[in-house]
């Protein structure tokens, strides 16, 4: 259990350093401007996965206590 915790400790003490690494050795120390494209489309990519995953969540909850959220694949129950 304590190793869990220094575990986290360590982790949410290092993002500081891990946005240092990010910035400068990734985007900046590369030298050419399109692996910082490429971070970025990622970044992008990533996010929006998460959205539609984190909205297909939401709405399998809230559909279990009778909210209806829109479809946004236009396939819904037709009614």
């Amino acid at each position: 259990m304590i190793a869990l915790i220094g575990f986290v400790s360590r982790l949410v003490g290092d993002v500081g350093r891990f946005v240092d690494v990010f910035a400068n050795d990734l985007i900046l120390g590369a030298g050419d401007p399109l692996s910082a494209v490429l971070v970025l489309v990622g970044q992008l990519l990533i996010v929006a996965s998460v959205a539609v995953l984190g909205y297909a969540a939401v709405g399998a909850l809230l559909g279990e206590i009778g909210v209806k959220l829109p479809s946004l694949g236009g396939r819904g129950p037709s009614e």
